[in-house]
């Protein structure tokens, strides 16, 4: 059983390895070779990184920018919060300018990188107003400084708990609607994560779990399981390789998969009636998982395995689940315009929606709260919702009511206390809401999905064909297109740089503005 005590993180693992030392905690997965670390060599590789950054200058509460892929990434981590210092997390897929205003914003002390980030910082000047020390993971070229290596001698001989109220780590937004915001999480805010991806069912000790996510795959040692980490490069996670995704899942035996809904439509389809026999959970998240999705995986998944979509954000990561029976039976309402069923909200969450407003609102009142049925912005509350953002009262102001997150997704609630999305709130356009419009038309032969923007006050469907659709083909589809201004045809949406599932629908509506001579 998955322990969902509240403790911290780091804590959850070690039961692990105090109970099965020898049990592999991580495969590193290249696509030639495989590098395994039992729970036993992580707990001794995060003793000797533990060690080795506090000699380096790295203390507890110390703000520290991470930029370190590969497999040193989850013993750095699981080190710092052994220190108790506080992780600092950026996608390096957020580009150049979007990584130097969050490091700016984050104000680190201490800078962890591979040699090309320490090169980026250099020639960049990142963190330079706040950086004081800085660690080299690899081998130093041209600047003076620590390596990791270098400062690694012998084992810690341990280091206090932490509390569940100070400061656990930092993470950043995508940016996929907006600038990236800094999400500053607790330890009891990340266990509470924690302890709810174990109370929703799907995992259990033991499992392997392939896990195209890498922050969920550091997470793989506190629930207990196996994980299989691939080569992902985080500027382009859309880019990995299906076969190479199928032959490591078949290879390593996986039982659970963890991919956001484009990474795991590109492999089903890969896949396509070959059945992917050790599979018994699949987890997606990132995005609302498309009833398409869920039925081609249908096709490559054994009868007795369970789909499950995670509805969430890097605010809230775990607020409901919904799986592909739910997701089946109401597929239909989703492509009659209901939108797309979330499932029903995890235990300790409490969703409820309130109305569309783009104003702050400074105080919670119970009378905020719409009836079911009726379209509103989805807010959260519970025990895993994070801190308020990192510098920027703006956005705090906007986002939250109190205690209270607002999501910036739109939706509703049924009778059955089931959550539905509509779409984002910033990309409405009008009366129409993208997640109400957009699954009607996504069925349709030929196309691949749609997204609605807005050109002035024209509703715009931009269209996504499948491959090989053809001029007459996209004459057709046009055709079948009702209640919106305009049709374009686009060769291939800007996706979000993090999961490579949420549409940049601004970006979209800047191509279609520029099409349509507005």
């Amino acid at each position: 059983m998955v322990d969902t005590r509240l403790v911290d993180v780091a804590s959850m693992a070690e039961r692990w390895v105090r109970e099965c030392p020898g049990a592999p905690a991580y495969h590193f997965d290249d696509g030639r070779t495989t590098r395994t670390l039992s729970y036993a060599g992580l707990d001794d590789a995060v003793a000797r990184t533990a060690m080795a950054l506090e000699r380096g200058g790295v203390t507890a509460g110390t703000r520290t920018a991470v930029m370190v892929p590969g497999p040193e990434l989850a013993p750095l981590v699981f080190a710092l919060l052994r220190l108790r210092a506080v992780p600092v997390l950026i996608d390096p897929g957020l580009g150049v300018r979007a990584m130097t205003t969050c490091l700016h914003e984050a104000a680190p002390r201490a800078f962890v990188g591979v040699p090309s980030a320490q090169v980026a910082r250099a020639v960049l000047g990142w963190g330079r107003a706040s950086v004081r020390t800085s660690v080299t993971v690899g081998p130093r070229r041209w600047w003076f400084g620590q390596t990791i290596d270098g400062l690694r001698d012998g084992t810690g001989a341990g280091w206090p708990r932490p509390a569940l109220d100070e400061d656990a780590l930092i993470v950043f937004t995508s940016g996929s609607t907006g600038a990236p915001k800094g999400v500053p999480l607790r330890h009891r805010q990340l266990a509470g994560q924690a302890r709810l991806l174990g109370e929703f069912g799907a995992l259990r000790p033991g499992m392997v779990m392939y896990s195209t996510f890498l922050p969920f795959a550091v997470a793989g040692p506190a629930v207990g399981c196996t994980t299989v980490i691939p080569r992902v490069d985080l500027r382009h996670p859309e880019r990995m390789d299906p076969a190479a995704m199928e032959e490591s899942i078949r290879r390593h035996g996986v039982s659970g998969v963890f991919a956001a809904p484009a990474l795991l439509d590109r492999l089903v389809r890969h896949c396509g009636e070959r059945v992917l026999d050790t599979v018994e959970v699949v987890i997606s998240a990132g995005a609302p998982l498309p009833y398409g999705v869920v039925r081609r995986a249908r096709r490559c998944l054994p009868a007795h395995a369970k789909l499950y979509s995670i509805y969430g954000a890097t605010e809230s990561l775990l607020v409901s689940v919904a799986d592909a029976e739910v997701l089946e039976e109401t597929a239909a309402a989703t492509a009659e315009g209901a939108g797309t069923c979330l499932g029903v909200p995890l235990p300790g969450n409490q969703v409820r929606i309130i109305p569309i407003s783009d104003e702050p609102i400074s105080e919670w009142s119970d009378e905020l709260a719409l009836p079911p049925g009726v379209v509103g912005e989805i807010t959260v509350a519970g025990p895993a919702v994070s801190d308020p953002y990192l510098g920027r009262p703006g956005d705090t102001a906007l986002a939250r009511i109190g205690e209270v997150h607002r999501m910036g997704d739109l939706g509703w609630q049924d009778e059955q206390g089931r959550l539905w999305f509509a779409g984002r709130k910033s990309e409405r356009v009008g009366e129409l809401f993208t997640d109400q419009v957009e699954p009607v038309f996504d069925e349709l032969p030929g196309v691949r999905r749609t997204a609605l923007v807005g050109v002035g006050r024209r509703a715009v469907l931009c269209v996504e064909c499948e491959p090989g659709v053809g001029r007459g083909d996209r004459a057709r589809i046009a055709g079948q297109i009702k209640d919106v201004d305009e049709v374009l045809f686009h060769r291939g949406f800007p996706m979000d740089v993090r999961h490579a599932s949420k549409i940049r629908r601004p970006l979209l509506a800047r191509w279609a503005e520029r099409r349509l001579g507005r």
